[in-house]
């Protein structure tokens, strides 16, 4: 692409500020294993479109077992195989004629289909359902519109229904869960290569503004189809975080490019780099303040984490579990204690996220109302269903993200507030 290590640097910085994506690394044990798988696979297929129609093995081999490792995760890495015919298109040599494009698509597709071939093997071997039948890869990708449990999600304060989620859910929570540092770079990179299309027309395009639209698309493509096709979605972005390193990447062609721009003057260019270093250094600022809750990150469209309380999703992993039980514990002084007597406990969310910290003096109480202590966090006001005196409270930014409420001797009926199932 011609950005150079720059570039590189600059994009791998982006990512690593993006809260739902470093965040994720720790929750999201198929999402961002997947994310990473495709822009591998993106990174093979721009190595091999610069060498069509007789790309290197090492780089087939590379796209292959990306494809194999993305689609054996989930059935959104058949993308990669549209990805890959459009790559073929867009490095055809101009100007276009059907004869001599149809023999280039022609020979790259047969230098190809060894990498496309590999990866059909990885994927069958990790979702052995896939090759039951030569269509069960194609029915899983658009089951998903279908996929209709009873999960509830909350955005701009209102409550939904997994299957009924406005059009915009997904490219909403998009816009306020990612550094705004990493779209103004993104922008950079898009609006110059529109400048060169405009100014110089297609034959004047470079290698480069073709590789920065490829990405554009890369990563705006699925989010356009979601939205298009309104299909289900819960937990904000969670099943979108394959985007985010497209979005890095052309943050960090962007930004390079600007910086080339100012290099006649140096001192606007170190201006430039020092104040794209501080906007990268506050992003991560507002991560180790947020530690562990990283993935909790709201930028300033919707006013941080402050403006994104009870309005949009929060700890729907419940990751303040450990948090709260190590409070519960030293409000009873169970290290100290050496007395037997137990204590009931209702958890709004996985029973077994409670076990894997508490003593055993604390036993998890299915019915809330009849537990000793209650903890839950804030995400869609689980705290708010049952009463009891708050003697801890989980906070970040001063947010509440989850509490701990002493209920002995209390006896009353959950307040009536909506309230979604845990992920799955």
């Amino acid at each position: 692409m011609g950005a150079g290590p720059r570039a590189g640097l600059i994009a791998l910085c982006a990512l690593a500020v993006c809260g739902p994506y470093f965040g994720g690394m720790f929750n999201h044990t198929k999402d961002v294993p997947f994310a990473a798988a495709m822009i591998w696979a993106v990174f093979f297929i721009l190595r091999i479109g610069r060498a069509l129609p007789s790309p290197r093995w090492t780089d087939l081999l590379g796209f292959g077992l990306m494809l194999g490792a993305a689609t054996g995760l989930r059935a959104l890495g058949l993308l990669l195989v549209g990805y890959a015919g459009l790559m073929v298109l867009l490095s055809a040599p101009r100007p276009l004629a059907f004869a001599g494009t149809a023999a280039f698509a022609t020979k790259s597709a047969l230098r190809i289909a060894p990498a496309l071939l590999l990866g059909y093997l990885i994927m069958i071997a990790a979702w052995p359902w896939a090759s039951l039948a030569p269509l069960n890869p194609l029915r899983a990708l658009f089951s998903f519109a279908h996929f209709h449990y009873e999960i509830r999600t909350i955005v701009a304060g209102e409550i939904y229904r997994m299957a009924d989620v406005p059009w915009w859910y997904v490219p909403f929570y998009l816009a306020i869960k990612v550094p705004l540092i990493v779209y103004a770079g993104a922008l950079c990179a898009i609006v110059t290569s529109i400048l060169a299309l405009v100014h110089g027309g297609w034959s004047k395009l470079t290698r480069r503004h073709l590789e920065v639209g490829f990405i554009a698309f890369v990563a705006l493509f699925p989010v356009l189809c979601e939205a298009l096709t309104e299909g289900p979605a819960f937990t904000g972005m969670r099943h979108f975080l394959f985007v985010l390193p497209p979005f890095a990447v052309l943050a960090g062609i962007g930004f390079d490019a600007v910086l080339d721009a100012l290099s006649p003057r140096r001192w606007l260019a170190a201006g430039g780099a020092a104040a794209l270093a501080l906007a990268l250094g506050w992003n991560a600022g507002v991560l180790v303040r947020l530690h562990p809750y990283e993935y909790l990150f709201y930028n300033s469209l919707v006013g941080g984490l402050e403006g994104a309380a009870r309005r949009y999703e929060m700890d729907y992993w419940v990751n303040m579990m450990p948090e709260a039980v190590r409070a519960l514990h030293d409000y009873l002084g169970l290290d100290k204690n050496s007395s037997q007597h137990t204590y009931s406990v209702g958890v709004c969310g996985e029973k077994f996220a409670f076990d894997n910290y508490a003593d055993r003096r604390l036993q998890a109480q299915p019915g809330w109302l009849e537990a000793d202590f209650f903890i839950a966090p804030t995400q869609m006001n689980c705290d708010r269903l049952v009463d009891g005196r708050v003697i801890a409270t989980i906070t970040r930014f001063g947010v509440p993200i989850g509490v701990v409420k002493d209920r002995r001797g209390l006896t009353q009926k959950a307040l009536n507030q909506p309230f979604g199932a845990a992920p799955q």
